[in-house]
């Protein structure tokens, strides 16, 4: 009979594996004995790593410490500007009421109140001159 080309492909497959992978005969009173596991070496490691290994940690421990002290900084310089705001905000508020106050003192009203108190009189040509 003539055999397809799956058949011989399945026969040469079969073949193959079986001579690539021999099994092994069991004989049934026979035990397997385990694999012994293999045990991890130890890994050496050389002063430069070590030397490495050690800087890469102060200098993390440097960074943070840094880190902190400049966020204390800037939170300081804050509060002080915040302080020196409010004093600003302080005098401009005075500045303002006291010019409120001279524009009151210096007004043709209070001048003619002065100057009848005093028995003086005003003549109506008066012109204010700011800088």
């Amino acid at each position: 009979m003539a055999m397809n080309t799956a058949e011989q492909l399945d026969d040469y497959y079969d073949n193959t594996v079986l001579q690539a992978n021999p099994e092994p005969l069991k004989q049934p009173g026979q035990a397997v004995a385990p694999v012994p596991a293999s045990v991890p070496s130890k890994i050496s490691v050389s002063k430069f790593e070590i030397v490495v290994a050690v800087s890469c940690v102060i200098m993390t421990l440097f960074m943070a410490l840094s880190l902190v002290t400049t966020k204390n900084q800037v939170i300081s310089a804050q509060h002080q500007l915040q302080n020196v705001n409010s004093q600003i905000t302080k005098v401009n508020s005075q500045n303002d009421s006291n010019k409120q106050v001279i524009d009151e003192l210096t007004g043709s009203t209070h001048l003619q109140q002065v100057a009848q108190k005093s028995g003086l009189s005003i003549n109506s040509d008066i012109r204010n001159v700011n800088k």
